[in-house]
């Protein structure tokens, strides 16, 4: 991971910039995790508003401003991402490039650089373009696998691909907060 999680209560004056904000599409829909430092920049820029600051209060503080940390962020305008799926379970279908970013672009039969996604059930098969199916795969183990199973190929699988989660926890909480907050 490349900066602490949202949830990371240990945020002081050295490593605060590097902490974890949740950022909301204009919809509220969760988009990704990004840095503070970026959050901010957004905020002052106009091009974000804070739906809630990081609990318990830690102050942002220029020679000109103080600002609260925010724990999350909403974009003003909205952003179309056709490749966007929001995840409910192992049978949603799923694209390439969300694959290779769930498996860190790292093969599931070998652990080496990835570029390919393979289906664990061969598509001539009836195997679906799902997260349950689909594993990132570098070039050479996917020719090898081919049109067989990784049973009859002698593969191994390295870990068993599952829809990611964070991102629908994410959405859940929002959306409970925000159906709190209109009653």
């Amino acid at each position: 991971m490349l900066f602490p999680s949202v949830d990371d209560p240990e945020i002081t004056a050295d490593n605060w910039i590097h902490a974890g904000v949740l950022l909301l599409n204009a919809s509220y829909e969760a988009l990704t995790t990004i840095r503070a430092e970026r959050a901010v920049v957004l905020l002052l820029g106009g091009a974000a508003e804070t739906v809630a600051d990081r609990q318990p209060h830690f102050p942002i503080r220029s020679k000109h401003l103080e600002m609260a940390l925010p724990e999350t962020i909403r974009l003003h305008r909205y952003i179309y991402l056709e490749h966007r799926i929001l995840v409910a379970d192992e049978n949603s279908r799923a694209t390439l490039g969300a694959i290779l970013r769930r498996d860190q672009f790292r093969c599931g039969y070998c652990a080496g650089w990835a570029r390919t996604v393979d289906h664990i059930r061969p598509r001539s098969r009836g195997g679906p373009n799902t997260w349950g199916n689909l594993i990132a795969a570098c070039g050479p183990c996917n020719s090898h696998k081919a049109d067989r199973t990784p049973e009859e190929a002698g593969m191994r699988l390295l870990w068993e691909p599952r829809a990611p989660k964070d991102m629908e926890k994410a959405q859940r909480r929002i959306w409970k907060d925000l159906a709190t907050t209109t009653h």
